[in-house]
């Protein structure tokens, strides 16, 4: 599930022509921590969502963007176009696109009924899925959740077969105000723990709302990252990255899935981690299935299956999501790759490079996330001394859910293939505690993991417990279990993790990109600009992230000439061209940017951020550019509804044209949406006073004063407006 984002990844607006204008690019937002060199960064008005276009990482489409394991299997010399069709036409639809040859997965459960069956109890199974009733495992009659951190109040609700999100807050009076009831889309997360929730965009864009179900305790709280007085509200984008681990590949277009395309989704989406995610792709395999075609030792080599590949390359399969080193530092996927193009059976490293943090105050060992089960595993003495004979499947069914009473069991006996009788104290022998006098010892005393891989509370999400991985004698007490409230580590160091990382100069340029997706630094955009000049690689992405830095650091000029040369080698790269517009405007040629944001939109640019970049910079112009610029922010919010810069510069467009009332109801949209935006506070309180409507204008006042990013700003605009309406009362 996403989890909790650092400060210094708040979306950062470009501020162009004296502060007249800001034009927004995109930023990263990758959940984390705070760098140790990065400055504190306040969250800017306006704020314009674009972390996804950043990302951890994805390629453009190249040669080796559908890579996948070699085979000489017949399934992958069928033609790909008529295995698709026929199955097809049999009612089992192919994909095609950025990740081709997935088959429909109920095709699974024709010839593997049973498996089909107990796979969709796992947790893997359901970790993507539409809110039915008939999955429903929420308290719907529990009142509403009261997040005294930020003052919000939020409720999530069943009407029928919906499942609707509404926050508000209270004015002085205790009365509700700026409601926002949004439909919830989808949910994610198997509920075995947790469950979030999203919404989808007309767009197409998929955001996490910020109120999260929580097992364990059967109760509702804020989603992990939303636990603080500045949370992202309904505003945090969920990237192809994040779904990723939450279920199979999505059908999109070929190359949709590259570095800077658009985060958008179809109106479906598969439900759940399916088969062919650690299978690969079958539709060549069901199709020789279906047609009673292909001999026993040609189905079984037109699919991959891991239990029949050596133990390392085993875990492979599952460390494709489940090793996570660092949430606050997300790995790098290896240049040139799209984000769906990993196939089971290459090694992840071909993949994604991953790093590594160093925390301060905590040492290496010490640091424990929800997706640390093969990180921590690693390094466990049990594991190191395995030399590899000690995987996920030794204890893990990926098929089947072990019933609760089995488990203890069932773990023992995993632990007894190496540890006998003759090898444990005795205690352990007659099937007793190892430290009965320990707090964290398990109820049952021949439960190995209840103590020795105890559970204990995650740093990342901290409402959950989970079983930390790594193999000790003796795990710790009942501090395993302390709640904790959601904090930001300093990361001091940074280094690739795990065999197989690129080495020397292109090594570093991996390194420093985390960093820079991250948190454009000084020191990290140098060391990133040192190693491209020393690597040189021909892939676009690293280029693009020094160019986003510079951007970032307000150094136009140094982003033209990055830009300019990267667009030498790859003519037409979207996102490249978009961004020289930006540098240019920087540099106070708005003319140059406008001709390039228009080129872009001629070229088929769907990006809500040239819609509103463009309609900034024409109404800019004055009077005579107003309607036009009024036009390019509502093609923006017609993809992007939930764009809160759009919302309010309109407001501003009608309030500048007389037109007060469509004015007043765009700012107060801007509120719904994001009750912390100042200027929409300030704008809304004038067109009120102007209006005469001094009592409403105290209201919302008196409530940005209490939450608006700038409240002191506020402040003064309500103190401003009371020793006005005192001098209009009579004496």
């Amino acid at each position: 599930m996403p989890r909790s984002r650092p400060r210094y990844a708040r979306i950062v607006p470009i501020g162009l022509l004296a502060g007249l204008l800001a034009l927004v690019l995109l930023s990263a937002a990758a959940p984390g921590s705070r760098l140790a060199a990065a400055a504190p960064a306040s969250r800017p008005d306006p704020v314009v969502p674009g972390p996804q276009e950043r990302g951890a990482g994805a390629g453009e489409p190249s040669a080796v963007a559908g890579r996948g394991p070699s085979s000489s299997s017949r399934s992958s010399r069928l033609p790909p176009e008529l295995v698709a069709r026929q199955l097809a036409e049999l009612g089992f639809p192919v994909t095609g696109g950025a990740a081709p040859g997935y088959a429909d997965e109920r095709t699974c459960g024709l010839c593997h009924p049973d498996l089909a069956a107990s796979y969709a109890q796992r947790g893997m199974a359901r970790a993507f899925s539409r809110p039915r009733p008939a999955q429903d495992i929420e308290d719907w009659t529990a009142p509403p959740f009261v997040h005294a951190a930020s003052g919000q109040i939020l409720q999530i609700s069943r009407r029928g077969d919906r499942l609707v999100f509404r926050r508000w807050l209270s004015d002085a009076a205790g009365r509700p105000i700026d409601l926002l009831e949004q439909p919830v889309d989808w949910i994610l997360g198997s509920g075995d723990h947790a469950r979030t929730y999203l919404y989808r965009t007309a767009g197409g864009e998929l955001y996490q709302l910020p109120l999260a179900w929580y097992a364990q305790t059967r109760s509702w709280g804020m989603a992990p990252g939303f636990d603080r007085p500045d949370h992202q509200g309904v505003l945090r984008r969920v990237r192809r990255e994040c779904l990723f681990c939450h279920t199979s590949y999505p059908e999109l277009p070929a190359g949709a899935d590259r570095y800077g395309a658009p985060q958008v989704f179809p109106q479906e989406l598969p439900q759940g981690i399916g088969c062919q995610r650690c299978h690969g792709p079958a539709a060549g395999h069901v199709w020789l299935a279906m047609g009673g075609i292909g001999s026993r030792e040609e189905l079984r080599e037109s699919v991959f299956n891991p239990g029949r590949q050596p133990a390392a390359r085993r875990d492979e399969v599952c460390m494709g999501c489940h090793l996570q080193p660092s949430v606050a530092l997300a790995g790098v996927r290896r240049f040139g790759r799209g984000d769906f193009s990993f196939r089971p059976g290459e090694p992840p490293a071909s993949y994604l490079v991953q790093v590594d943090v160093d925390e301060e105050g905590r040492a290496p060992g010490d640091r424990f996330e929800i997706n640390h089960h093969p990180y921590r595993l690693r390094q466990s003495r049990c594991y190191l001394a395995s030399g590899g004979a000690l995987s996920c499947l030794t204890c893990h069914d990926p098929h089947r859910r072990i019933p609760e009473a089995e488990r203890a069991a069932h773990y023992r006996a995993a632990c007894l293939t190496c540890h006998r009788g003759e090898d444990v104290g005795p205690s352990h022998a007659r099937g007793g505690s190892a430290d009965p006098e320990s707090a964290g010892a398990p109820a049952d005393p021949g439960d190995c993991v209840g103590c020795h891989m105890a559970k204990r509370r995650t740093e990342d999400v901290v409402h959950v417990v989970m079983t930390d991985h790594l193999i000790r004698r003796r795990p710790g007490g009942p501090e395993l279990l302390a709640p904790r409230s959601e904090g930001e580590p300093v990361l001091t160091g940074v280094h690739l993790y795990g065999a197989d990382t690129p080495d020397g100069a292109l090594g570093e340029v991996y390194r420093a990109a985390a960093v820079v997706r991250v948190a454009a630094t000084e020191e990290a955009l140098a060391r990133l600009e040192t190693m491209l000049a020393a690597a040189r690689p021909l892939e676009p992405e690293p280029w693009l992230d020094l160019a986003q830095g510079q951007l970032e650091r307000r150094r136009f000029a140094e982003a033209e000439r990055t830009l300019t040369a990267l667009l030498a080698r790859h003519p037409g790269l979207p996102l490249a061209s978009e961004w020289l517009a930006l540098a240019r405007a920087g540099q106070g040629r708005a003319d140059e940017a406008v001709a390039l944001l228009r080129q872009a939109l001629a070229a088929g640019s769907e990006r809500a951020e040239t819609e509103f970049n463009l309609g900034r910079l024409l109404a800019a112009r004055g009077s005579a550019s107003r309607e036009e610029a009024a036009g390019h922010f509502e093609r923006a919010l017609a993809a992007r509804p939930n764009l809160v810069a759009a919302w309010y510069h309109l407001g501003e467009l009608r309030a500048a044209q007389g037109r007060e009332g469509e004015a007043i109801a765009r700012f107060r949209r801007a509120l719904e949406i994001d009750p912390t935006h100042t200027d929409s506070y300030l704008a809304l309180a004038r067109v009120l006073l102007a209006r005469g409507e001094r009592d409403e204008a105290l209201r919302w006042l008196h409530l940005g004063a209490r939450a608006a990013t700038r409240p002191q700003a506020v402040a003064t605009a309500l103190a401003a407006g009371e020793v006005e309406t005192h001098r209009g009362e009579p004496d």
